[in-house]
């Protein structure tokens, strides 16, 4: 009895795994589009944080992996460098 309860739980267990990890490889953004989210959003940080009169300082990119169930993106803006992390169709960045 026991035996049998724990191979059920066993199959729930990893039937929900394959769910999440199908879901992630199916929701995770393209490395392009998350490259291009990124740059927008630095991009108007670094207009956010300028001063009047000093000049935008470009966003650069440095870094960019695309891995299973995500992809990770590091761009620097001046001095500041950003890591960027994409899965499940949101895109979190580090803010120094």
């Amino acid at each position: 009895m026991q035996a049998g309860w724990f191979r059920r739980y066993l199959a729930v267990v990893g039937i929900i795994l394959i769910v999440l990890l199908a879901g992630g490889v199916w929701l995770k953004p393209s490395l392009a589009h998350m490259q291009e989210a990124v740059e927008r959003g630095l991009a108007e940080y670094a207009r956010a944080k300028t001063a009047a009169g000093e000049t935008v300082p470009a966003v650069m990119h440095k870094e960019s992996h695309d891995w299973l169930i995500a992809v990770s993106h590091t761009a620097t803006v001046g001095e500041e460098t950003f890591y960027c992390v994409g899965a499940f169709k949101v895109t979190y960045c580090d803010i120094p």
